[in-house]
């Protein structure tokens, strides 16, 4: 990153810091982004992407580990 981006990214995070200044805005803010940020770094993985079929991962059960005897 150039030296410009680099405070223009401060710039905004300074930005996003003073308008979600406690947990719960901050949470919020969180909440409203997350689909966007699972999309996007499935579109990195190069994952077919869309908002139904991360819907259905959503959905499917969670694996669970067998306890060893």
């Amino acid at each position: 990153m150039t030296p410009q981006q680099i405070q223009k990214a401060e710039e905004r995070l300074m930005q996003w810091r003073a308008s979600h200044s406690d947990p719960d805005s901050r949470r919020e803010a969180y909440r409203r982004e997350i689909l966007t940020f699972t999309l996007n770094s499935m579109a990195m993985e190069n994952e077919p992407v869309n908002p139904e079929r991360l819907a259905q991962l959503l959905k499917q059960p969670s694996l669970k580990t067998q306890p060893e005897n």
